[in-house]
């Protein structure tokens, strides 16, 4: 795993929250910079889960994790997936039937200094797709 307590780095602040998600599934599942949510060790019950079934603990953790800019110089390629390994951790058993974790805000994923593929099974909104392309950013739609 990474360790960063030797570091002067400042954290990165995403201001999108599903866009952060995308970096962290890569970070988390794919580089094994950062630990994953493990709801497992965590005594989860359903009063951890919300009303739409997502795990607010799963959710809390995520969004207190801080980002630094040598872990987000890491992430070569993102993909966007309702099936991402992320996702089941912040929503268990979410079909991916609507859009709750679609990125609204791309620009810290546009921002990744790195990134050089998005794999993506949905359509990206137009702006994103020319945005992405434009910084040279290949874009691959199953």
């Amino acid at each position: 795993m990474y360790d960063d307590s030797n570091t002067t780095e400042e954290p990165v602040e995403f201001a999108d929250f599903n866009a952060k998600l995308l970096v962290l599934d890569v970070l988390c599942y794919d580089l094994d910079v950062i630990e994953p949510y493990d709801g497992d060790t965590a005594d989860e019950s359903d009063e951890d889960l919300d009303v739409e079934g997502q795990d607010d603990r799963a959710r809390e953790y995520y969004d207190d994790l801080e980002l630094l800019p040598s872990q987000l110089a890491l992430v070569t390629e993102i993909t966007v997936d309702p099936d991402l390994e992320i996702l089941q951790d912040l929503h268990p058993g979410w079909d991916g039937s609507d859009d709750r974790y679609d990125p609204q805000n791309w620009d810290d994923v546009l921002d990744l200094p790195a990134l050089a593929t998005v794999f993506t099974t949905t359509r990206l909104p137009a702006h994103v797709a020319e945005a992405l392309t434009a910084k040279g950013i290949e874009v691959q739609s199953a």
